[in-house]
């Protein structure tokens, strides 16, 4: 039985489940990788230094954590004297991703984005809980081809992208487990985020 569909049926109310939830992913997050998610961090500070562009690739909720930090690794770390950095969803246009569903197919959708846009020694942050999303998986072949960085984030056994991003990050999960692995983008990248807001001076209290 999925891990999911356990914790339903262990359930004998929503507040239950609710509470089962939150634990399973607080259990996901102390299970990941700091070392590989320093490496990231790395790569998106490298980035600004050094101009190049951080893109980011998903579907569905891996879609909603690319749009937030396009603001928080983006123009949320500007600081006087210090470049911003330049990021980039791929998800964020709808116009091109109905176009170019419509007149090349949906599984092209980011890798023509990346045709477009991308530039040797950019960031392509790939985001599927399967790793085999096709339109995910075109995107890293053809960022890996043209010189791009790819860091891979996967859930249940990684799939294709697991294997073929120069950086994986992996938490290995149950096939039914979509919403706890795309919890963990989150919290991965809003730790990310807090750090390097707070190394180039910022607080992060609102006034």
């Amino acid at each position: 039985m999925n891990m999911l569909e356990s914790m339903f049926h262990a359930s004998e109310s929503p507040q239950e489940y609710i509470k089962i939830y939150c634990q399973h992913v607080a259990s996901l997050a102390s299970s990941l990788d700091a070392e590989a998610i320093a490496k990231l961090y790395a790569l998106i500070e490298q980035a600004g230094d050094n101009d190049k562009t951080i893109f980011l690739v998903g579907n569905g909720g891996g879609a909603s954590v690319a749009m937030q930090y396009v603001l928080d690794i983006g123009s949320d770390t500007v600081v006087e004297g210090k470049p911003g950095l330049r990021v980039m969803s791929l998800s964020d246009n709808a116009s091109s991703i109905t176009a170019l569903g419509n007149d090349v197919g949906f599984d092209a959708i980011f890798e023509r984005q990346l045709m477009a846009n991308m530039r040797e020694g950019d960031v392509v942050i790939l985001m599927s809980v399967s790793g085999n999303s096709p339109n995910v998986v075109r995107a890293a072949e053809f960022a890996n081809t043209h010189g791009g960085v790819t860091v891979g984030l996967t859930g249940i056994e990684g799939g294709k992208l697991k294997e073929m991003s120069q950086l994986s990050i992996h938490t290995p999960s149950t096939r039914d487990e979509y919403g706890p692995i795309e919890d963990t983008y989150s919290i991965m990248m809003h730790s990310i985020a807090g750090y390097l807001r707070m190394k180039r001076g910022q607080q992060l209290a609102h006034s």
